[in-house]
């Protein structure tokens, strides 16, 4: 049998990666050099927020799959549940909308998107792959055209800006994103603790990511709704990819112990997250003046996390805000110390 220990410490180690891998496009400048190229490549474009949900996906599966089975926990219970969720994080989100960060927020985007698979929590897989399917090309066409659509809706004050970026053109588009959670959620149930499954989410997932990058710069135009498509395609497989690899290497205690601080932030993405809003934020208030993208900034804000990260862990579990959620939601078991590790973001990036 599989060992669950092993696949969540793979899954928080992938949802840490998402989430630093935001720190680079939030802080880091444009900058010659082969470690600025390598971390941008790396850790820039839509790969590091594609992670993110895909992750994302995978644990609010396995979120559900953990309350499954609980006394008093229905369907109906359940879905009250993620919807508590999903309304603190459309709250939180739009809050931290209100201060100048630099910052695309992801969370109001991402408590909507929990809102809106209320009712596919318990369909069949095909349906969610046949849903992903369509729902992938129609966002990637949203988004493309809302371009021409923005200079006539786009009115200061207008009712139609917060509606146009959650669902046309904004950084996360509802359909785009729900495609990407919808896939998330199929591989969880595949069962990711299993060897087999790993093996088979590194190798096609890679087959993927490759395919996409060499038909991307020799067989489209960019900018074009093949181009889109592809990009985002080849991002669901680097994705996968990464999630199976992690949970492969994650099998070697020498391993784990090596990502304990990348697993700790894993375990905390929302409190992460909205403490690198809140900094940022922070450091504008004191000089608007500044750029919002330094090499300081990403340095501090990546290492601050880790330490925080890795201490708060062996003493508290959670993090402060995620213990928050369940307390909201009513999730946490009575006398319950140390969390399964399966929260969703509750998920970014």
């Amino acid at each position: 049998m599989a060992d669950r220990s092993v696949r969540l410490t793979g899954l928080d180690v992938a949802r840490a990666v998402a989430v630093l891998g935001m720190f680079v496009a939030h802080t880091w400048p444009d900058s010659p050099g082969l470690f600025s190229s390598v971390l941008q490549g790396l850790a820039g474009g839509e790969r590091p927020r594609t992670l993110f949900a895909v992750v994302g996906g995978l644990s609010l599966a396995l979120f559900v799959q953990s309350l499954t089975g609980r006394p008093g926990y229905d369907s109906r219970r359940i879905r009250q549940t993620v919807a508590v969720r999903g309304v603190a994080l459309i709250a939180l989100g739009l809050f931290l909308q209100t201060m100048y960060s630099g910052v695309s927020i992801v969370l109001d985007t991402w408590g909507l998107l929990f809102l809106f698979f209320l009712p596919l929590l318990r369909i069949p897989t095909r349906w969610l792959v046949g849903g992903a399917a369509v729902a992938l090309p129609i966002g990637v066409a949203l988004d493309l055209a809302g371009a021409g659509w923005d200079p006539h809706l786009r009115i200061p004050g207008s009712i139609f800006t917060q509606p146009l970026d959650w669902f046309v053109d904004g950084s996360y588009p509802l359909l785009i994103w729900i495609a990407f959670l919808a896939v998330g959620y199929v591989l969880a149930r595949l069962d990711i603790a299993k060897r087999r499954t790993q093996l088979w989410m590194l190798g096609c997932g890679l087959a993927v990511g490759v395919a996409g990058q060499l038909v991307q710069k020799y067989a489209v135009t960019p900018k074009t709704f093949p181009a889109e498509l592809v990009l985002h395609i080849s991002a669901v497989g680097v994705a996968a990819a990464l999630v199976g690899g992690l949970c492969l290497v994650s099998t070697n205690r020498i391993v784990r112990g090596i990502l304990y601080p990348l697993a700790s932030v894993g375990m905390m993405p929302l409190t992460i997250y909205t403490g690198h809003v809140l900094v940022l934020s922070f450091r504008y208030w004191l000089d608007p003046g500044q750029p919002v993208k330094n090499q300081l900034a990403w340095l501090v804000l990546t290492l601050a996390s880790l330490v925080f990260a890795t201490l708060w862990r062996p003493l508290f579990g959670q993090g402060p805000l995620e213990r928050v959620l369940r307390a909201l939601d009513g999730s946490r078991r009575r006398n319950e110390v140390r969390p399964t590790g399966i929260e969703p973001m509750t998920s970014t990036v």
